[in-house]
């Protein structure tokens, strides 16, 4: 059962994982010069522009990249957190949870209600000033449910229930994904 459960989460994650290099310009080019027609994808011939009314972030280039790669970095931790839990080390999986997605990672700095303020440092008020507020409040609550999917993936001794874990773990992905598809970076 719990095999089941992390390869469905696998599977998610490689939704997550394509919607987190979207943005990636190499990415882009190359969805540009694709072939559709010997795809037989005729709906795919749309303009993505078109037909994507995710609203659009306007960040300058380096806060662009730095996002970007802070959401790669996301989509690996989590990753790597299914491959700790597949092997049962919930300990594992909750330091790479704490150290990349929680609260106290580097990359919730811009997400916090103090963020504008400049206290959590220059890049954070930065990333706050140019992020709408409802895509800060979404990245707030994936790094809270991280926070949370840490502290029940700890408990987990071995031969432990997962599935408090689990359910926490996904709602981090949830939040993920409610932001991809609420925002983009063009």
């Amino acid at each position: 059962m719990i095999k089941k459960i992390l390869f469905a989460a696998a599977c998610g994650l490689s939704f997550f994982a394509v919607a987190a290099i979207a943005g990636d310009d190499e990415h882009s080019e190359h969805m540009k010069h694709m072939d559709m027609d010997h795809m037989n994808m005729d709906h795919m011939k749309m303009s993505p522009k078109m037909s994507d009314t995710r609203q659009e972030v306007d960040l300058p280039s380096p806060m662009r990249a730095h996002m970007l790669s802070h959401m790669r970095g996301h989509a690996e931790a989590v990753a790597e957190i299914l491959a700790a839990l597949a092997k049962g080390d919930g300990a594992a999986a909750a330091k790479i949870a704490d150290a990349r997605l929680s609260m106290s990672s580097p990359g919730a700095a811009a997400c916090k209600p103090n963020a504008k303020s400049g206290e959590l440092g220059e890049m954070p008020a930065m990333m706050a000033s140019h992020m709408p507020d409802n895509m800060r409040a979404l990245g707030l609550t994936m790094h809270e449910q991280a926070s949370k999917f840490a502290q029940e993936a700890a408990k987990i001794g071995p031969g432990g229930d997962m599935r408090p874990a689990l359910a926490e773990l996904s709602q981090v992905v949830q939040a993920c994904n409610a932001c991809h598809a609420a925002y983009r970076l063009d």
